[in-house]
C-alpha cells in the first residue's frame, strides 16, 4: 500500500470541519461492521440493494481487501471521544475486467450525510481512477435515491444515464 499512502488528505467538511481521507486497509474490516451498523435501515438499502440485517463476514472481508489499482477504495475517517477511529463515508471503485470503466459505490453514515464526504470521496476517487487509466466509471442508483441522483447532477457527473430494470445505470468520465 506505500505507493496508495500518496492518495491521503484532509478533507474539508461544509461546516469547516475537517476528515482524515486514506485508501482502506485489511485492518478496516471490523470497522466496515461497525459502519454498517451506524446506518440506517434506508442508506443501508441505497448502498447494497438489499434489506441486510448485518454486513456478512466475506462482504466485509471482500469490501477492505482491494489491490490499489483494479479495485480502490477510499475511507473517511474521523476520531470520536473514545479515541478510536471510525469511518464515516467510503467510496471504490472496480474495473470491469480488461476495460477503462470502473463501477463505483459510496454510502455515508446517515449523522454524516450532506456534509461534503461522498462529493469529496467522489472527486478524490476520479483523480486515483484517473492516476490508474481509467476513463469512465459507471454507477447503480435506485430511482428512490434522489440524494445521489442530486449529488452527482450537483457535480456534473451525469453524462449519460438510463433508466433500466428499476434502477438507474448512469456513466460518467473521469
Amino acid at each position: 500500500m506505500t505507493n496508495a499512502a500518496r492518495y491521503e488528505r484532509l478533507l474539508e467538511m461544509t461546516d469547516g470541519s475537517r476528515v482524515h481521507v486514506r485508501p482502506i486497509r485489511r485492518e478496516d474490516e471490523p470497522l466496515l461492521h461497525e459502519t454498517f451498523d451506524r446506518m440506517s435501515e434506508r442508506s443501508v438499502y441505497f448502498r447494497f440493494f438489499s434489506p441486510l440485517k448485518r454486513l456478512p463476514e466475506a462482504m466485509a472481508r471482500r469490501l477492505a481487501r482491494v489491490d490499489y489499482d483494479e479495485r480502490f477504495a477510499l475511507v473517511a475517517m474521523t476520531h470520536k471521544p473514545d479515541g478510536k477511529e471510525h469511518i464515516l463515508g467510503i467510496a471504490r471503485y472496480d474495473r470491469a475486467p480488461g476495460t477503462d470503466t470502473a463501477e463505483v459505490a459510496v454510502a455515508v453514515v446517515d449523522d454524516f450525510q450532506r456534509q461534503g464526504i461522498g462529493s469529496g470521496l467522489l472527486q478524490l476517487l476520479a483523480d486515483v481512477g484517473r492516476d490508474h487509466g481509467i476513463e469512465e466509471f459507471s454507477l447503480i442508483v435506485l430511482p428512490e435515491n434522489q440524494s445521489m441522483l442530486g449529488l452527482l447532477r450537483r457535480m456534473g457527473w451525469i453524462h449519460e444515464a438510463r433508466l433500466q430494470g428499476g434502477v438507474w445505470e448512469i456513466t460518467f468520465r473521469t
